[in-house]
């Protein structure tokens, strides 16, 4: 898939385990919400599609294998902060993978916790980002581990 020249294109994923848990990692080394809590995630590149893009995403940050999502949370678009990329268009998605977690030198630690406690930790403020937090935390707690148990 090409990106078109004023465009970024992004992806990010909630990761859910087997226990019903949600995957957190914590940001460094960024400019923007350095420290903060957030998912695995980033740009698509150029000649990969929006597949492509979320298993490499995945792979890189936390060195898991993405095997499924299971739901698109969120697809956006929002001004960018280049005048070259003016806009970006972003998907979240709810995602199952697999393998043992090896961060990348972006994140500081990681964490495994319960849809409910996704409340007790900061995470990037952006309407869309928060929209799928939302969804996670709020009322489909039931609903995320039913679907871990399709695993």
């Amino acid at each position: 898939m090409h990106n078109f020249n004023n465009v970024i294109f992004g992806q990010k994923a909630f990761i859910l385990n087997s226990s019903g848990e949600v995957l957190i990692l914590k940001r460094n080394k960024v400019s923007v919400y350095n420290n903060s809590w957030d998912v695995p995630g980033g740009k698509v590149e150029d000649e990969e599609t929006l597949w492509e893009a979320l298993q490499r995403e995945v792979f890189e940050e936390t060195g898991l294998k993405l095997e499924k999502i299971v739901c698109i949370l969120t697809s956006s678009r929002f001004p960018g902060s280049s005048a070259d990329r003016p806009w970006i268009l972003r998907n979240i998605y709810l995602c199952q993978a697999k393998g043992k977690i090896k961060l990348s030198e972006e994140h500081l630690e990681y964490k495994w916790v319960k849809p409910a406690e996704l409340g007790e930790y900061e995470f990037p403020s952006d309407k869309d980002f928060q929209t799928a937090l939302k969804l996670i935390k709020n009322n489909q707690t039931d609903k995320l581990k039913s679907v871990s148990e399709l695993v």
